[in-house]
């Protein structure tokens, strides 16, 4: 994988599973651009937090 601003492939990848559905964040060192992820499509953090609210 490849951080899509700086095109590097120094990336630290955080995955997990909220609420059955895997999740992965991705951090790019050199750039510092930070997106999530989820079965391979780009998710926003608002997204991610809908899906980690409590109630649902």
């Amino acid at each position: 994988m490849k951080c899509p601003n700086c095109r590097t492939r120094e990336l630290v990848v955080i995955e997990m599973v909220v609420k059955g559905q895997p999740v992965a964040l991705n951090n790019c060192s050199p750039c510092d651009l930070r997106w999530w992820q989820s079965d391979g499509a780009m998710l926003s953090l608002a997204g991610v937090l809908d899906l980690a609210a409590v109630g649902d």
